[in-house]
């Protein structure tokens, strides 16, 4: 994860600019994240707008918005976070109080404001910003047509890959086709 810019005040007040690199960095602001929180982000807003003739039509524009979160999910697979909230900034599309969803993703710089950022928030961080504490390790896991191909970080562990080929069973007299499989 790359910090961008960091503004922590006495009172433990401020906030975290963050740009995540890897699927874990995904791990790493999923647990920070907590409802109360302000996060800054851009986003897509599909905006309807009426002619003068009363046709609708729908823009699609690009928007920076600031949310109070509600709602976090984190979908493992692609490594995205989903957060709910309500707007808080006033914005000529969006009103102050409708709700919107975010969807973070790598490489896609954020704002993080807490009202007091706590120690181990701090400490959570430093270390997914300290490339040195990213050790990573390759596993596979075998059975009887299954194979598991994993890696193993400090914080998590990532599926890469399930292979499964069919094994035939073993028949009376001839095991042939089973020690082949």
């Amino acid at each position: 994860m790359k910090l961008i810019k960091q503004d922590i005040e006495k009172d433990n007040s401020g906030y975290v600019r963050l740009s995540p690199e890897e699927p874990e960095d995904m791990w790493h602001v999923y647990n920070l994240i907590q409802k109360g929180d302000q996060l800054q982000a851009s986003t897509i807003r599909g905006i309807k707008s009426e002619t003068t003739t009363g046709s609708v039509s729908t823009d699609r524009i690009r928007l920076k918005l600031t949310i109070s979160i509600e709602d976090v999910f984190f979908d493992v697979q692609a490594g995205a976070l989903r957060i709910n909230g309500r707007n808080i900034v006033e914005n000529k599309h969006v009103g102050i109080g409708q709700y919107h969803t975010l969807d973070l993703e790598m490489n896609q710089p954020f704002t993080l404001s807490k009202p007091e950022w706590d120690m181990i928030s701090l400490q959570r961080v430093k270390d997914a910003c300290d490339i040195t504490r990213q050790a990573d390790v390759a596993a596979i896991t075998m059975q009887e047509g299954l194979a598991v191909i994993c890696l193993l970080t400090q914080y998590m562990t990532v599926v890469r890959q399930r292979i499964e080929v069919p094994i035939p069973r073993k028949r009376r007299g001839s095991t042939e086709n089973y020690e082949k499989g």
